[in-house]
């Protein structure tokens, strides 16, 4: 019997088939447009098409799709695997059609729109949620600001991901002129928030089949302001079990994912924390990005990919020998971003990586944009000029390295 595997294309999707190859598992995969379908026949099938027995593209037809892949597969499927958050309504459509025990279309569509989710929260939930309103027009917009009474109002896409046209506005105009700019985005719909000051950090974990959450990670996001653009970030830091606010964070994450009924998913909340405690920002029904789940995978010293693709794949209780809080708590992780204040056209050289690659803490090079391309001035997580992730058990070994990161890479 084999399963179902959404768009394998891409480092996670390698990660979370690791464990069904290795198991001799065949796969069944599906495509959810023309070009993903596109690039994994010119690129990804030479990487992951082991044990691949059967190609299709999901256009739409669910139930069409359905009939072929019963026909050609009347034996059923294990289930199904998806991990880019942009299509797990796709998945969940697919899922249900084939009637596989997945999250059924109306809780994944929950995740997708972020004005939905606040809604759904404010009614079905017992956490603190800020206040927030999808808005069509200036009257709207200025209302909602109204009835907050404070500045800034954050402005952002009902759809978007890794901080895209997202505006904090201090006044009237700042307002209309960000509603605007999301608008042209073609994200989603504009989405008015209540801004929420203290400390943000992400909360990652994996649910089970009785939608218990098991949180994995937490991460304090450093966020700065920098040449004209505000919140953009610097680096992310491991906060371990025994730090404040580990625990609260995870009392409030399993509430939102109680209150939103997820079921066999990673998930990844990103929360602040002010004076009056933890307040939901997103949450999403995948992965971090960034590569969090690979250094979390290395803090825990295990395979978090491993242990989602069991749970995609079968209705399973968490088990404390999932992962290894004691080994996550020994060792210090940071996710460096860099900022580019300054467009660059064309990259002449790079200078720095081979040093960095030195370094005590070194645990591997999200990317570097290569010489030829254009480096554009950081605005979100999408134009950051480089990524480097540091592992190890000093934590003064890793700022010492952090610091060093900074000063060695650099762009001609």
């Amino acid at each position: 019997m084999p399963y179902l595997f959404l768009d394998p294309l891409g480092d996670y999707a390698g990660y979370l088939k690791q464990l069904p190859d290795r198991l001799g598992l065949e796969a069944v995969v599906l495509f959810s447009s023309k070009a993903r379908f596109g690039a994994w026949k010119h690129k990804w099938s030479r990487h992951y098409g082991q044990h691949v027995v059967g190609e299709y593209l999901v256009d739409g037809d669910m139930a069409s799709l359905s009939r072929k892949l019963r026909a050609a597969h009347p034996e059923g499927f294990f289930g199904l695997v998806p991990w880019d958050e942009l299509h797990t309504v796709t998945a969940a459509e697919v899922a249900d059609a084939l009637d596989l025990d997945w999250n059924p279309p109306h809780v994944v569509e929950r995740f997708r729109d972020k004005a939905v989710m606040k809604a759904w929260l404010r009614k079905e939930g017992s956490v603190r949620i800020n206040k927030s309103l999808a808005v069509t027009n200036a009257e709207q917009a200025k209302a909602f600001q109204a009835s907050v009474g404070t500045w800034p109002i954050v402005v952002k896409p009902t759809g978007g991901a890794g901080a895209m046209s997202v505006f904090f506005a201090q006044n009237q105009n700042e307002l209309l002129h960000g509603c605007q700019q999301v608008m042209e985005s073609g994200l989603g719909e504009v989405l008015l928030e209540e801004f929420i000051g203290g400390d943000e950090f992400a909360v990652n974990g994996l649910v089970d089949s009785d939608g218990e959450l098991l949180v994995t990670d937490i991460w304090y996001y450093d966020k700065r302001d920098s040449h004209g653009e505000r919140n953009l970030y610097y680096q992310s830091v491991k906060v371990s079990t025994f730090e404040e606010p580990f625990s609260a964070l995870a009392d409030y994450a399993s509430g939102v994912v109680r209150a939103m009924g997820l079921r066999r998913s990673p998930v990844h909340l990103e929360i602040k924390v002010d004076a009056r405690g933890p307040c939901l920002i997103e949450v999403g029904a995948r992965f971090a990005g960034g590569d969090q789940p690979v250094l979390a995978s290395k803090l825990h010293h295990h395979n978090l990919f491993e242990l989602a693709a069991c749970h995609y794949l079968d209705d399973l209780p968490f088990s404390p020998n999932d992962v290894d809080y004691a080994h996550y708590n020994r060792y210090s992780a940071r996710i460096l971003s860099g900022i580019q204040p300054v467009e660059i056209g064309r990259i002449r050289a790079v200078f720095g990586v081979e040093h960095v690659e030195n370094l005590s803490s070194f645990a591997g090079i999200g990317f570097i944009r290569p010489p030829g391309v254009r480096l554009p001035a950081t605005k979100d997580l999408n134009t950051k000029s480089w990524e480097v992730y540091l592992f190890h058990p000093d934590e003064r070994q890793v700022q010492r390295d952090a610091h060093a990161v900074r000063q060695l890479i650099r762009y001609l």
